[in-house]
């Protein structure tokens, strides 16, 4: 008997009034090419990772990835406002988008209450640069029981967004190491890439967790190598 492709059309589910509004947001926003370099379907209750390109790239993964999921993003995201008014003027718009420090502060007024209710209507899982990490890996490992897939962007972007990927953070095998000593489960790791130029996800073979830990490299060195495979990939499928 054929096997069901579980993934098919399995978009993530939000909550009722998001979803309406995601549904006007698809007439603006072409759906993507999905490249998926595996073969088999894409598995749940994984580790995605992918490059952040700009806003774009969160909503268009939003609107079109074909699994139940959560981002994990910055926490001033979900904050009150001043937090995040702070976070996009002087942070995101300012360091990161570039634009003049006058420009930032007037377009982080206006957008921050809309982008609060974008990130909480895709119920972000806030990460944080202090103990209270331990929350957001205690929320993590109990969405990937359910079978929720966990979705990246671990690019240092501290200078802005480069098509050419300069950093990775390794906040995302951390993960998979935790998860592993707590439950006793080799996560599968898919690296991605978002091309802009022709609206395309390329999705690489997906790395057990298990594996790399047996090639004894550090956090570090495999965040290196997925940060190299993900440049790889751009320049494979950015004309294609």
């Amino acid at each position: 008997m054929k096997k069901k492709n579980k993934n098919k059309e399995k978009l993530p589910r939000r909550k009722p009034l998001f979803e309406a509004v995601k549904s006007f947001l698809r007439i603006f926003k072409r759906k993507p090419k999905i490249i998926n370099l595996g073969g088999n379907p894409l598995e749940d209750g994984a580790i995605y990772t992918t490059n952040h390109e700009a806003a774009k790239g969160p909503l268009i993964y939003e609107l079109y990835f074909p699994l139940k999921f959560r981002f994990w993003g910055t926490f001033e995201m979900t904050a009150d406002f001043k937090t995040r008014y702070k976070y996009l003027s002087k942070i995101y718009l300012h360091e990161k988008r570039h634009l003049p420090k006058w420009l930032a502060k007037i377009v982080a007024f206006i957008i921050a209450p809309f982008l609060y209710a974008f990130y909480k209507g895709i119920n972000l899982i806030p990460t944080y640069r202090d103990s209270r990490l331990i929350k957001t890996f205690k929320t993590t490992f109990s969405e990937l029981e359910k079978g929720t897939s966990i979705l990246i962007f671990p690019e240092n972007s501290s200078d802005g967004y480069h098509q050419e990927l300069t950093e990775y953070y390794a906040g995302f095998v951390t993960l998979a190491k935790q998860y592993y000593k707590t439950h006793g489960k080799s996560l599968k790791i898919y690296n991605m890439y978002y091309c802009k130029s022709n609206n395309t996800i390329v999705i690489d073979k997906p790395m057990d967790y298990l594996s790399l830990k047996n090639e004894n490299k550090t956090g570090k060195q495999i965040a290196e190598e997925f940060r190299v495979r993900a440049n790889e990939l751009y320049h494979l499928y950015k004309s294609k």
